[in-house]
């Protein structure tokens, strides 16, 4: 089999002008084509935040977006519009065909039994049509133009029939009626309610403005009795006359319509639309900016887009957090870390980056909800947290706004209550001197007050040990429901932290087992040297806890079918239809 594949790489190669590939000392594996130029340009571009040259800003543009996200819509558009098409239409040459049933005098001629039997049979395609769009949820874009085609050309054909066959009747009374009116319904139906561009407009509305000017002056050609009517009265000349340019007049304007409303939709679409990224729906603001639910338009693939806020794009501190909080995060590869896929800068000067779609709630609006934790379940969410946690802390980053809301219970691969820590947006380079001071000046103290270690509150540059002991406070939070330190002012809960000890976490009404109550607590020591150590240490403990391993996979999938939030779930379920 690997025979097969490397003769198979060989000839693609050998077929683009390449030389064959070598094997290296190991059987089953290749040597890499040198890297290309293009490759070594990518290592040299600059940082979003960096200024552009003015002879290059030219050249960056954002990236319109290929059209299967726009065919994609338009096809469900189409399909519905169709729709109500064919049931309007429908309904209209019924309440006709009913009408004609009562007058059985007027279908004494043949021209009015002819005509009677055509209208009745458009109506019957027009209900079919009207039903099969309604029956099936999906079409292809093909399928709806051929149905498309149908709905047009049979009403094109019935008021066709209908325009000769009223010049025919009246010409012996010696006058015309032309019904003008429902060809110039029949062409604005097409262009304000049908989504097409408008080549195809010109393709659609051309026949059918052709066949209605033909009907004008056909039944002169054909019968004597019209030619008759116009000799003998020229005004009939004139009203007809005016009536084709009528037509015409009002088909280029519907061209004209579709040309103006496909330039708005594609505005519309691409407004939605950052690079390759088109947006879906809102998630959330917050100070920075706004989350967008978001897919990738060519590899179909969900995500959130943070997007700063236009408030804070003139700001350089912002700016530069914005910035920072991507290249933390990117930076770091651990599971229970959110991923990163892209960060950049639009041409119009939006900045946003893309991270993985959780489906799932954070931690705190679990408990908001639901109540507190099981114990069992909290030290499997956090043993999760301290692992994303050791890589952090292993390259220097110290996160400094742990607390629930920053910790994600996700499903991913398969499995509930994967824990994913977000929000980087505070992280501190400990091997930084001065780096960080900018970005500061706004408030030495940083974070959240109600998580927030003792050396944050008073304003101390702070080390991995804070966020233990922002973790600690977390878990107290996640196992009884409630913060150690609340007031009714920021400040006052700042020098809580600082300055009061830690209630007990068991109460009356609420049993923690005295293992992990001990982790916790000493997670909670108001000085740096009597905490645990490291992420790894909390860890450890955590998993010396009598409740250790007792959460199980089948636990969390029963949780979660029973409980969550149904709005949430729906839009998760939303977002798996997307990649399924």
């Amino acid at each position: 089999m690997i025979g097969e594949i490397r003769a198979f790489l060989r000839r693609c190669r050998a077929a683009h002008g390449h030389t064959a590939l070598r094997p290296t000392t190991a059987p089953d594996l290749v040597i890499m084509p040198p890297l290309s130029s293009a490759y070594e340009a990518t290592q040299l571009m600059a940082s979003p935040l960096a200024p552009t040259p003015v002879a290059q800003r030219a050249a960056v543009q954002i990236i319109a977006g290929t059209t299967p996200g726009l065919t994609g819509e338009m096809s469900s558009l189409l399909a519905s519009r169709l729709r109500n098409v064919a049931l309007v239409l429908s309904v209209g040459f019924i309440v006709f065909t009913v009408l004609g049933l009562f007058d059985v005098d007027g279908l004494t001629t043949m021209w009015h039994r002819a005509q009677w039997w055509t209208h009745l049979g458009v109506t019957m395609l027009l209900m079919l049509i009207a039903w099969r769009l309604c029956v099936r949820c999906t079409h292809a874009i093909a399928s709806l133009r051929v149905v498309e085609f149908l709905i047009f050309a049979s009403t094109t054909f019935e008021f066709f029939f209908n325009t000769n066959v009223a010049q025919i009747e009246t010409a012996p009374l010696g006058f015309l009626i032309n019904p003008v009116h429902p060809w110039i319904v029949l062409i604005f139906i097409y262009a304000l309610y049908i989504p097409t561009t408008w080549q195809r407009a010109v393709q659609i509305l051309g026949p059918i403005t052709g066949l209605a000017v033909l009907a004008t002056w056909l039944p002169s050609l054909l019968r004597p009795e019209v030619a008759r009517v116009l000799t003998e009265q020229p005004i009939f000349v004139s009203v007809l006359a005016n009536q084709s340019l009528a037509i015409v007049f009002s088909a280029g304007v519907a061209v004209w319509g579709v040309r103006t409303i496909g330039l708005l939709r594609r505005e519309a679409y691409e407004a939605r639309q950052i690079g390759q990224y088109r947006l879906k729906k809102l998630l959330g603001k917050g100070g920075m900016g706004e989350v967008h639910l978001a897919e990738h338009v060519l590899l179909r693939r969900p995500c959130a887009i943070k997007l700063i806020a236009a408030s804070k794009a003139g700001d350089p501190q912002a700016l530069a957090r914005f910035e920072r909080e991507v290249q933390a995060t990117a930076r770091l590869t651990h599971w229970n870390t959110i991923e990163i896929y892209d960060y950049g800068r639009t041409a119009d000067g939006i900045f946003y980056y893309v991270m993985e779609y959780l489906p799932g709630m954070n931690l705190q609006q679990i408990v908001e909800r639901h109540g507190p934790l099981e114990p069992a379940r909290v030290i499997h969410l956090l043993t999760q947290v301290c692992d994303a946690l050791q890589e952090a802390h292993q390259h220097g980053m110290v996160h400094r706004d742990i607390k629930p809301a920053n910790i994600f219970s996700a499903y991913r691969g398969g499995v509930h209550d994967v824990a994913k820590l977000l929000d980087f947006g505070l992280v501190r380079d400990q091997f930084s001197k001065a780096t960080d001071l900018g970005l500061t000046q706004e408030g030495l103290i940083t974070g959240s007050p109600l998580f927030m270690s003792p050396e944050q509150a008073s304003g101390d540059t702070p080390d991995a040990r804070s966020d233990i002991y922002s973790l600690g406070i977390a878990a107290y939070y996640l196992l009884s429901g409630r913060v150690p330190f609340d007031a009714d002012t920021p400040i006052k809960v700042i020098l809580a932290h600082a300055q009061q000890p830690v209630p007990p976490l068991s109460v009356p009404d609420l049993e923690v087992p005295a293992d992990l109550e001990a982790v916790v607590l000493k997670c909670l020591e108001k000085r740096p040297d009597d905490r645990l150590q490291s992420a790894s240490e909390l860890r450890d403990a955590l998993a010396l806890c009598g409740d250790a391993g007792q959460w199980s996979r089948d636990k969390a999938d029963l949780w979660w079918t029973d409980c969550g939030c149904p709005e949430k779930k729906a839009l998760d379920a939303e977002v798996c239809e997307m990649v399924c």
